[in-house]
């Protein structure tokens, strides 16, 4: 967090205030509230292990949202950190969602998300700010609200973040397992909110929704992909997202929300 904040006081564009919100989950209560505490007309959610890789992130930002109306989330890039460990490089090469390309062009893309990303506070509020009751999947919650509302979701130019990827093989599996365990809370108690991530630059191909039969024959597949190309960080990966699908399924209670993630 000190971090985060030292790059926030170095950014050319200072025209804001900054509002740390603690202790305060699942995520979507604790943006929430930052919004209503903010009285600027652009909010900026960072996470708090963010780091801003340049002076001019905020600018770039804000400029983008200025240019085009149209757009409703404009997202920073997240890349590689210069201090990054030798498994974290190597998890940056297998994970796309870990090392986001750097655009020279605004580019709609399913990549903009929490980690840092300006939206228009007006916007925010016209598609009903974020869903206080999930405990994961709030980025592409939030991006497929934005679309269908006429918005549209960008990485911006150049902008770009540090966030740092897991450290370890424990880290890693860890969180993939969470991730798991949290897709099968999504799937028994708010299906409406189930949806996809996408791993391509370019939004085109992208679609938000697919049924669960095509799910379930896509994943085999995508371990034997990983096997065969040697991506074993990645087929460890979503075994462990398999084993917390699984034990979510069995255990996870409704009630759970009230823990966060």
């Amino acid at each position: 967090m000190p971090r985060l904040l030292t790059s926030v006081e170095e950014q050319t564009f200072s025209d804001y205030d900054v509002h740390v919100i603690k202790g305060v989950s699942p995520q979507g209560k604790a943006i929430n509230q930052g919004a209503t505490n903010a009285k600027g007309e652009i909010l900026i959610v960072l996470d708090d292990d963010s780091r801003l890789a340049d002076n001019s992130v905020f600018q770039k930002l804000v400029d983008t949202l200025d240019a085009d109306p149209a757009i409703g989330m404009a997202g920073a890039s997240i890349v590689l950190a210069p201090d990054a460990s030798a498994f974290q490089r190597r998890a940056a090469l297998q994970f796309p969602r870990f090392n986001t390309p750097v655009v020279d062009k605004v580019t709609d893309s399913d990549l903009a998300c929490h980690g840092c990303c300006a939206i228009p506070k007006r916007v925010f509020e016209e598609v009903g700010r974020e869903r206080e009751d999930i405990i994961r999947g709030l980025d592409p919650d939030l991006r497929v609200r934005l679309r269908a509302a006429g918005y549209r979701v960008v990485l911006v130019p150049n902008a770009r973040i540090y966030h740092p990827l897991p450290g370890s093989w424990r880290q890693l599996l860890r969180q993939f397992f969470r991730n798991g365990f949290g897709s099968a809370y999504a799937w028994k108690f708010q299906r409406d909110c189930v949806y996809e991530t996408h791993e391509e630059l370019d939004a085109a191909s992208f679609v938000a929704r697919t049924s669960l039969p095509f799910r379930i024959i896509r994943y085999p597949l995508r371990l034997l992909r990983a096997l065969f190309t040697g991506q074993t960080m990645r087929f460890a990966a979503y075994c462990a997202y398999a084993c917390g699908y699984a034990w979510g399924l069995l255990r996870a209670k409704e009630s759970a929300i009230a823990g966060g993630a």
